[in-house]
Parts: C-alpha cells; sequence; structure tokens
C-alpha cells in the first residue's frame, strides 16, 4: 500500500482526510495530514515534511498531495520529489481521496498512482449547470441521463 501525506496550510489537509475517512475508513490507514500553521518557518516546515515522509516511507515511496502548484505547502514538498520516492500532486480534493482507496492496494507503480488521481480529480470538476444542461439535452433527444 502506498502512503499518503497530505500537506496544506491551516486545517484543510486534516479535514479532507477526515472527510474522506468517513467515506471510506481505510483510507487511514498510511495516510497522514500534515496541516501547517499559517505563521510557520518555511524551514520548520520542510524538517517536519522530511520527518513525516521517512515515518511513512516504507520501500514503496510516499505520494505527497498539496491544496495548489505554487503555493507554499507545494513549494515545501517540491524538494523531496524523487522518482520512484516521492511523487507530488497539487490540487488535492476530495473525489481524489476517495479514488485514492481504490488505488492504493493494487499492483502499480507511485507515479502511475499519482496520474490516476490526478485524472479522477480533473473529471471531478464540473458547472453545475454546463453539466445539469448537457444531462437535459441527452434526456430530450431520447439517451440516458
Amino acid at each position: 500500500m502506498i502512503p499518503v501525506l497530505i500537506l496544506s496550510h491551516g486545517k484543510l489537509a486534516a479535514e479532507l482526510l477526515d472527510a474522506a475517512s468517513i467515506i471510506d475508513p481505510l483510507l487511514k490507514d498510511d495516510s497522514v495530514a500534515l496541516s501547517l500553521p499559517w505563521d510557520i518557518d518555511s524551514d520548520a516546515a520542510r524538517e517536519q515534511l522530511g520527518q513525516s515522509l521517512q515515518k511513512l516511507d516504507r520501500g514503496e515511496g510516499v505520494l505527497v498531495l498539496t491544496d495548489m502548484f505554487g503555493g507554499t505547502a507545494t513549494n515545501i514538498a517540491l524538494p523531496f520529489l524523487s522518482p520512484e520516492r516521492v511523487e507530488v500532486v497539487t490540487g488535492v480534493n476530495l473525489p481524489m481521496l476517495v479514488k485514492l482507496g481504490s488505488l492504493r492496494d493494487r499492483e502499480m507503480t507511485l507515479h502511475e498512482v499519482a496520474l490516476r488521481l490526478m485524472e479522477a480529480g480533473q473529471k471531478s470538476i464540473h458547472v453545475a449547470s454546463d453539466f445539469l444542461h448537457g444531462r437535459r439535452q441527452a434526456r430530450a433527444k431520447g439517451g440516458e441521463g
């Protein structure tokens, strides 16, 4: 099972993991939320992240999920990026974490899991009116919806 570390400022990381764990309680296994205080020093944050990665890594690498590309959490994680050891996926959202439950036990590389999570996160983003309008059109044409 590939361990996962969710990294953000504030309580976002912990809240995302808690919400996903209600849907899939097994997500708590080998998953850690690291919520950085808003006023944390970057060096201290890097040290906390490094320690957490060492604790999680048992040979399969660690997947780090951060809130947004270019943000402090991602910038702190990027120096740890290492092929097959640490992969970073930005833009973490709840659908990504729910998808994670079905991916971690498969025979997939760290990079493959990261790509699948990115796809799941992207596919879950919709403009509701456009999405629903498309379904109404399909129903009007006799399609499913």
